[in-house]
């Protein structure tokens, strides 16, 4: 079961949550029809700024002796991938808004900028799932793009990412990684932060 989990953690590893979120939103969204021609221009700096450039910062932080483990387990080292994170995905929101893309599409990048804060002042004192945050934030927006935007209740989609959370948060306990209020604590805010902010974009 552990090796089984070590594979689901590694698939939907937080970083990147970001592009499976913009990848979902050409596979089942106008979005892809619309943005079709500019699916490079839009899937390669996600890629890029969520994943590729915060992955190699860690792991150089990492080699350096700064992490002790690029699993993060200890709460206090998660302060530094976090804020790398936060001015990553910074920048990306820049990169979006230069391109003049929909305002809830900058809302979706803000709520993961909104989550990353709000988890490292939640890692002052407590540890909280990254895993979680990262799927809930999906759902969330994919939530509140649905009911928002395309008016529309894809609930195979839904039934899916719930199984995937479910999943991910499970083996996140058999790894031991977290508690279970951890990762409850990490989907709530990634879902809730999320679906707001789309919902204020509309």
């Amino acid at each position: 079961m552990k090796s089984i989990s070590h594979v689901i953690s590694t698939v939907f590893q937080p970083l990147l949550m970001p592009t499976y979120g913009v990848m979902l939103l050409f596979a089942y969204t106008y979005f892809g029809v619309v943005y079709s021609h500019k699916f490079w221009q839009i899937v390669t700096p996600v890629l890029f700024f969520s994943f590729l450039i915060p992955g190699l910062l860690i792991y150089m932080l990492y080699r350096i002796g700064i992490l002790s483990d690029l699993s993060l387990k200890v709460r206090k080292e998660r302060f530094y991938p976090y804020f790398i994170t936060v001015l990553s995905y910074s920048t990306l929101m820049i990169y979006y808004y230069r391109m003049q893309m929909p305002k809830w599409f900058l809302m979706m990048i803000a709520a993961s900028i909104a989550i990353m804060l709000i988890a490292i002042l939640i890692t002052l004192i407590w540890k909280i799932s990254a895993h979680m945050f990262g799927i809930g934030g999906i759902i969330g927006g994919v939530m509140s793009i649905s009911y928002f935007v395309e008016r529309s209740n894809p609930y195979y989609l839904f039934m899916i990412l719930l199984i995937i959370a479910g999943m991910i948060g499970t083996s996140r306990l058999i790894l031991k990684r977290h508690t279970l209020g951890q990762v409850i604590g990490g989907f709530l805010l990634g879902f809730t932060v999320s679906f707001i902010f789309v919902w204020m974009g509309v």
